[in-house]
């Protein structure tokens, strides 16, 4: 049942775990000396399963757990032991909300990060991030009402879980249909090329141009000439063929099992199957070799004929947003060198990805314009010399280079 302390409704176990905490801390005045950063790591602490950082912002920081405070609360806490008891009693709850909403996601691989946020003014505001979840979510906690908000956040986050699961039960039972589909017409195409094969030896060695049916079709109708492939006396001379026909092979990309080869020398029907496997395998390739981020696919073809393709990927990027909080919150020459540093690196970064693959033209770009804002904005800072020294401009820039 909700009971109120201070402005914040909280389950009872959260209030009684808060009043336990606050009779424990015998040395208060020492605990006023810590400031705030005393008071996160007391919470650090207490809620082991939570991650504590300074500042208001949103999808910030990295799986489950995240809680950002307003640097006005942590004042609170350090100086109002009801203040304290108040939002550690609510901290409790997010703890305990977290925890659930990670065991209502078996999915959670799909999600990215997700956390909570205590405003200035001392609302509470939950976030998310993560394919499984359609995007980036965020929305403030009503939890000044007398209704539980754990609760029905909980209750929410299940409603669109079961909503997820329907959806994503009816795509795999279409998917399960259409792969049915293209397996029964591939393997109709392929007893087709094999009943040409065998009622038409006289005319045809084996099948023409990469073992495609259809030009098989079109040379008996006498549509199109077809290409006779030689015999094959063994495996190297097979493999000099595949080698001189398909960018796979040619490229060192593929690899076929040597009892698989040696069945292909004397079995038309296999060695069909084995072009067209690798003119599929060279169609993938054309169609990604320009993809950003390829950096190539392996082919293997088991002792059975069956081929496996895995391609890899590699992207740069560039965090422009974060890179621009921290010039904003530069206070003097030495913040933004620091920051121009930081830039130097990032454009390292997108150049050598630029170069093999991992981004494109426009990402370094990006970099080269951010490194244009910061040489703008040292221009209008001037002589800073005066705050350097200055603990609060310090702080905040500290703040914005962890955030």
């Amino acid at each position: 049942m909700p009971v109120k302390v201070g402005n914040s409704y909280v389950s009872e176990a959260a209030l009684a775990f808060a009043q336990k905490s606050a009779a424990e801390s015998v040395d208060k005045e020492k605990t006023k000396s810590k400031g705030a950063n005393g008071v996160l790591a007391e919470l650090a602490e207490k809620f082991p399963k939570l991650k504590f950082t300074v500042g208001t912002q949103p999808f910030s920081g990295s799986g489950k757990g995240n809680v950002a405070i307003s640097p006005k609360i942590l004042r609170e806490m350090e100086k109002d032991p009801a203040k304290r008891e108040e939002y550690e009693a609510l901290l409790y709850d997010v703890q305990q909300c977290t925890d659930e909403m990670s065991m209502t996601r078996p999915n959670g691989n799909k999600l990215k990060a997700h956390g909570w946020i205590i405003h200035e003014d001392g609302g509470l505001s939950a976030w998310s991030m993560g394919v499984s979840e359609g995007g980036d979510r965020s929305g403030r906690v009503n939890r000044s009402s007398k209704k539980a908000w754990w609760q029905e956040l909980l209750d929410e986050v299940k409603k669109r879980k079961e909503e997820r699961d329907k959806r994503l039960k009816k795509s795999k039972i279409g998917e399960a249909k259409k792969a049915t589909s293209l397996t029964e017409a591939l393997k109709a195409e392929q007893e087709e090329a094999a009943r040409i094969l065998k009622t038409n030896a006289e005319k045809i060695v084996s099948l023409p141009n990469r073992g495609n049916p259809a030009l098989a079709k079109a040379y008996l109708a006498g549509q199109t000439d077809a290409v006779k492939v030689q015999e094959f006396s063994n495996t190297n001379d097979l493999m000099k063929y595949l080698e001189d026909q398909f960018n796979v092979v040619r490229q060192g990309m593929t690899s076929i099992s040597s009892k698989h080869l040696k069945a292909c020398l004397g079995d038309e029907e296999k060695r069909a199957k084995l072009l067209d496997n690798l003119r599929v395998a060279d169609e993938m390739l054309e169609s990604r070799k320009d993809e950003i981020g390829f950096q190539g696919m392996t082919v293997e073809i088991d002792e059975n004929g069956e081929m496996t393709v895995t391609s890899s990927k590699s992207t740069v990027t560039f965090n422009g947003e974060k890179r621009a909080r921290q010039i904003a919150a530069a206070q003097t020459q030495g913040d933004l060198e620091t920051v121009m540093r930081l830039l130097q690196v990032d454009l390292e970064q997108c150049e050598a990805g630029c170069k093999n693959n991992a981004c494109d033209e426009a990402e370094v770009q990006k970099v080269k314009d951010m490194i244009a804002r910061a040489e703008q904005r040292k221009g209008e800072l001037g002589d800073t010399s005066d705050k350097e020294n200055d603990p609060a401009a310090k702080a905040a820039f500290a703040v914005n280079m962890l955030i």
